[in-house]
């Protein structure tokens, strides 16, 4: 018997549940059935059902359910030691068949049982009565015959193999089509619109307005363009008397002498001078808050005069740092100096002169042992150079010796500000923050390090975080995304007032055009008036760059360089005075599509929820919406570290596993709303494991409200998986122009709409597996937000008058209709006629059986004609003759 069984003392039900059970689903093989805890669930969320007959009928429920790629397995059923197993196992089977009978005919998911008192195990098949296995505890052991059988037989790489089979089957031998790729090749699925010139050269020669990554552009958006919010401004106070106590105090005061022959002031400071007090300032903040920009306005505007010719800020970019732990620390000390060199230009630093004020300390050491031989001699002149370069090759005591003689010396503070760092994953974070430390108690500096908020809240109380003081964390708050667009713009405009040189661009066809600069500020203030003047799209691109402005103006960057602008558009936009406002229509084209003609979800700002894989052994297009919808639902409880809205990966796999999704497809999906930014995760990172907490993020949020937007439905209906070739077809047929309406209109949109949400709504009943029946209902899910979106769809598609009066007559007269028709104007080309209530068409001279007899009816007269098809463009049908009734 295996050690890890053999010790179990098992005197109750609860004890083998617990101690037996339990152990046996989570241990590895060969001992164990290899499961996570997101692969069962325990009695208490498991329905109780009646099973048995007459005298003999009761409530029943098993101990655990197995739930594997969402489709309910094995039925686990504990026994006090020693009770009856055979009974047990025939109310397992009853139970499971119970299951089974609320599933489509000829699934029987639950196919296997298994029970024990822990002293035996039994199991078998719901549909048979005999016993296909039975292992006594003295034969716990893989080289037990019977134990292997028994985890092979229940293990979850056979259950995973079956749910597979059980998928598949539901799958058939159906295909998958995708309305774009039914247009063409690859080229034609990915064929892009390009950019528009005008904005094109805009964004290049205006490169500060969206990312300023130079220091000049960065101390140009500080002076010209920053924008405060309250709390920030409450940081600067205690910031700066932090930056006060780490100087020393005659230093920010600076007393005048009364007699330099005896300066009493400063002897009296020197005597009572502390040292330095280094320290690190966390600045806490959510990714493009925009904590680089304010540690620039800190050092540029914020702080008084005093302490800004008191200190010197070093600003090391962390986006070109190594990852490696082994390099960072010698990374950072190089980078520190070459920064320092940079700043202090017209210093020599490699010269003899400067290298011996570098290395005084430790020339003075080497000095007394050079003095051995005659200071002029080559022997001295060797121990001499030998310790210098020794010195040049030993960074941190270069760093060490270029601090204490160009600041300390001259009583200044350097301050190192350790920047992007929140733009690397959690660890790396934490790994900063170690460096961090070791900085600034290796050398006479201070260290502004921002961090992401996620990473300090979840792990402020761990180490290494637990040992900053927390009178030096100061949160940075984002200010509101369009006070950061108009004051640029501002800016911006300012800036084109001082320029004269005109300005250019080319046409599609390279027509080269010149044009003034005010030219510019009305493009720019007409972009971003369309955007954040129309409350549904300000909604919309503030939620998906949710509290990033770096993800906010890039954004705006790509609306404003698209080439959906057409020549007309800018044309537009230049005759007036900034005040045109693009087409919402166009609008959202941009936004959903990017620089692509067609949607496609990989390439898009904007994600599509109804995402599927064709691989998969049944695509599921419903998991993203679930794992929003799962984590929206707990978007205000505290999660296991008791920081608000985020949980654990193992807990959302285990409840979305229960309502019919994929275990891998799961967090296939999950690393993927990760990557846009939909899901928020604590690790930072989309490699994520099943203990990595996630919450939902302000562009998941509005992805979700998206759902009942048609402009959305119909853009992402483009790239979505169809069963039906039909379907996919119809989509496609939109968006060539060969549908019912025009490829740009409103109509068509509501069509695709509706086609997309028609099939979801009928692969969701007919298809997709759902909530497990073996479990209680699940409050924590939303199951209707299919049936929601179809009732939204469908009540736009019945308000609007142009698509339902095109439906109604083509329901009433589809394709190969025949019916009677009254002629009512005859032309050169053909004759109109009216039929039923509302139809009515043309019969085109070609259509007639004979050519010659246009001639020869008369208005009035009656004829057979067949439906064609409905032509959008007349809004009458097409229609051929069949037979006169002249």
């Amino acid at each position: 018997m295996y050690k890890v069984y053999s010790e179990l003392e098992l005197l109750t039900e609860s004890d083998v549940e617990q101690k037996f059970i339990y152990r046996l689903l989570t241990e590895g093989e060969p001992i164990g059935l290899g499961y996570s805890d997101t692969d069962f669930r325990t009695k208490p969320d498991i329905r109780k059902l009646a099973i048995d007959k007459g005298a003999n009928k009761k409530l029943y429920y098993p101990d655990y359910a197995i739930i594997v790629d969402g489709v309910p397995s094995v039925i686990v059923e504990a026994k006090k030691p020693g009770e009856d197993i055979d009974e047990a196992l025939r109310e397992a089977r009853l139970y499971a068949n119970e299951i089974n009978a609320s599933y489509p005919k000829n699934i029987n998911p639950c196919e296997k049982i298994v029970v024990t008192d822990g002293m035996v195990v039994a199991a078998g098949y719901c549909d048979r009565n005999k016993i296909e296995i039975f292992v006594e505890s003295k034969n716990f052991s893989s080289v037990d015959t019977n134990f292997s059988a028994l985890i092979d037989f229940l293990s979850k790489k056979t259950v995973l193999s079956r749910s597979q089979d059980i998928l598949l089957k539901i799958k058939k031998s159906a295909k998958y089509y995708k309305p774009v790729y039914l247009l063409g090749g690859k080229s034609v699925k990915n064929e892009t619109v390009g950019e528009n010139s005008f904005g094109a050269n805009i964004s290049v020669e205006y490169k500060c307005l969206f990312n300023p990554d130079t220091a000049e552009d960065r101390a140009a958006i500080v002076q010209n363009a920053y924008v405060k919010s309250k709390r920030k401004l409450s940081h600067i106070s205690p910031i700066d008397k932090i930056v006060r106590a780490a100087i020393p105090e005659h230093i920010i005061n600076a007393r005048s002498l009364q007699d330099t022959e005896f300066p009493t002031e400063i002897t009296e400071q020197l005597s009572n001078t502390q040292k330095i007090s280094n320290e690190i300032c966390l600045l806490i903040g959510s990714v493009g808050s925009g904590k680089s920009t304010f540690t620039d306005y800190l050092r540029i505007k914020a702080l008084p005069e005093s302490i800004r010719l008191s200190t010197e800020w070093v600003n090391l970019n962390l986006n070109k740092a190594p990852l490696s732990r082994e390099l960072i620390y010698t990374w950072i000390v190089s980078e520190t100096i070459n920064e320092i060199k940079k700043n202090h230009s017209k210093i020599d630093f490699d010269s003899i002169e400067e290298l011996k004020k570098i290395y005084s300390k430790e020339l003075e050491k080497t000095e007394k042992i050079a003095s051995l031989y005659p200071k002029d001699s080559e022997k001295y002149i060797d121990v001499i150079y030998n310790e210098i370069t020794r010195l040049q090759h030993d960074h941190s005591a270069t760093l060490r010796g270029i601090i204490n003689h160009y600041f300390v010396k001259k009583n200044k503070l350097l301050v190192i500000v350790l920047d992007n760092c929140d733009k690397r994953n959690r660890d790396d974070q934490l790994l900063m923050f170690e460096v961090a430390s070791w900085l600034k108690s290796s050398f006479l500096t201070m260290v502004f390090l921002p961090i992401r908020d996620t990473t300090y809240d979840q792990f402020r109380n761990e180490p290494p975080l637990d040992t900053v003081i927390k009178d030096l964390v100061f949160r940075i708050d984002p200010p509101l995304l369009d006070r950061v667009i108009y004051e640029r713009l501002n800016y911006v405009l300012r800036e084109i007032q001082k320029q004269n040189t005109d300005f250019v661009y080319f046409l599609p066809n390279d027509m080269k055009v010149v044009c003034s600069r005010v030219d510019i500020g009305k493009y720019l203030k007409s972009m971003i008036a369309s955007l954040f003047q129309d409350r549904m799209f300000k909604r919309i691109i503030s939620g998906i760059a949710g509290r990033n402005i770096r993800k906010g103006l890039e954004i705006i960057l790509y609306f404003c360089k698209s080439g959906h602008i057409s020549e007309s558009e800018i044309l537009k936009v230049r005759q007036s005075n900034g005040d045109y406002r693009l087409p919402n229509y166009l609008i959202a084209k941009i936004l959903l599509k990017g620089k692509r003609k067609y949607y496609s979800d990989q390439e898009s700002h904007i994600k599509n929820l109804f995402n599927s894989d064709s691989e998969d052994s049944l695509p599921d297009p419903f998991v993203r919406i679930a794992i929003l919808e799962w984590l929206h639902s707990k978007f205000r409880e505290y999660g296991p570290n008791k920081t608000k809205g985020f949980h654990k990966v193992g807990s959302l796999v285990q409840n979305l596993q229960s309502y019919g999704h994929s275990h891998s497809r799961i967090l296939i999906e999950l690393s993927s709303l990760i990557l846009s930014g939909c899901v928020s995760s604590e690790a930072q990172k989309s490699d994520i494991n099943i203990e990595d907490l996630v919450s939902i993020s302000p562009a998941g949020i509005i992805h979700l409200e998206l759902l009942k937007n048609i402009s959305y439905l119909s853009a992402i209906s483009e790239d979505t998986l169809f069963r039906e070739n039909q379907v996919a077809k119809s989509i496609a047929d939109n968006l060539i122009g060969r549908g019912k309406f025009r490829n740009d209109s409103k109509q068509s949109q509501i069509s695709n709409a509706k086609y997309l949400i028609d099939y979801m709504n009928s692969y969701h009943k007919s298809y997709f597996m759902g909530y497990a029946k073996i479990l209680k209902e699940d409050t924590n899910i939303n199951d209707d937000y299919i049936s929601n979106i179809y009732d939204y769809v469908t009540s736009v598609a019945g308000n609007d008058y142009q698509y339902c009066t095109v439906k109604r007559l083509e329901d009433e007269y589809p394709p190969g209709l025949q019916v009677a028709a009254q002629v009512v104007s005859i032309q050169k080309y053909g004759f109109f006629v009216e039929f039923g209530l509302n139809g009515t068409g043309l019969v085109h001279k070609s259509k007639l059986k004979n050519i010659e007899s246009l001639d020869s009816y008369e208005e009035g007269d009656w004829v057979e004609i067949e439906v064609i098809k409905y032509n959008r463009d007349h809004k009458k049908f097409d229609l051929k003759l069949v037979d006169s009734q002249n």
